[in-house]
């Protein structure tokens, strides 16, 4: 119920495109009336599709790390946190109770009532109240944020990643206990470049299977592994080998590369094998 909630909150928002603010003081004869609406304003509370937005609504979207915030500056922009999506918006003062703001071809006003900012729309009822803090620097993280996965999605769409078969396949162990191959190189839609790594677990015991540290270089330059893998007697997997540190530019980098995985009782962490293969 909670997360539909959120989503009909969300759609009201961005059907809307206009957030409040708080008064500080109603302005007597010959104050400039931007000055009750200038600062940082968040969603207090309200109504939404009959649905009442209490305090523990507000206290859920903060454990979910959404915002919904608005900045407005001085000079007559500002900008629009709706759930971690930022846009940047113009606002002017009417009167001293009553501002507009425009996001993108979209203009709304809103009422300042007893030191709240209220936002109506049919049954529909939105408060905000006046942030004691400058909020400006968590927007900007947020529009930070939200350009960052803009820019994985579209690598993800442009299809910015890469696999490359190893053919044949480099046998790390074979032995009584294990079979390791290294399969293939690949570069996923994070960037992270590694290697494709098969797994059967030969034994009766229970093992888990590392990258140590200090058995790891590309081309002569020690690189921080980023492996693990827990095999129950029997059974297979496939896993990634990556590196933790030291970045990798493309797959063309990943060549002349040592490896090294070893092995442990996953109940006793006794040790129990050690393997070391390089990679052309």
């Amino acid at each position: 119920m909670k997360t539909t909630f959120k989503k009909s909150v969300l759609a009201f928002l961005t059907c809307v495109l206009a957030l409040a603010f708080a008064l500080t003081g109603c302005s007597g004869g010959g104050k400039d009336p931007k000055a009750n609406f200038v600062g940082s304003w968040e969603l207090s509370g309200g109504t939404s599709e009959g649905e009442e937005l209490t305090e523990e609504y507000m206290e859920m979207f903060k454990e979910w790390g959404v915002n919904i915030i608005l900045v407005l500056n001085e000079d007559g922009t500002g900008s629009l946190d709706l759930f971690s999506e930022v846009d940047d918006l113009k606002w002017e003062a009417k009167d001293a109770t009553t501002a507009s703001i425009t996001v993108g071809k979209d203009t709304t006003d809103v009422k300042l009532e007893d030191g709240k900012l209220i936002l109506e729309e049919g049954e529909d009822k939105l408060i905000f109240t006046k942030s004691d803090k400058d909020l400006s620097g968590t927007v900007k993280k947020d529009r930070e944020a939200a350009e960052k996965e803009e820019e994985i999605d579209e690598a993800v769409e442009d299809d910015d990643t890469e696999n490359i078969e190893i053919s044949p396949a480099v046998t790390v162990a074979d032995d009584d206990l294990c079979t390791i191959t290294v399969t293939e190189k690949f570069k996923d839609e994070w960037g992270d470049i590694g290697f494709v790594v098969n797994i059967t677990n030969k034994s009766d015991k229970d093992l888990t299977f590392y990258a140590p540290s200090g058995k790891t270089n590309v081309n002569g330059t020690m690189k921080e592994p980023w492996f693990s893998a827990h095999l129950m007697p029997g059974t297979n997997a496939t896993e990634e080998f990556t590196f933790s540190s030291g970045e990798l530019d493309s797959l063309d980098d990943l060549v002349n590369t040592t490896i090294g995985i070893d092995a442990y009782l996953t109940d006793s962490y006794e040790d129990v094998a050690s393997y070391s293969v390089t990679i052309a």
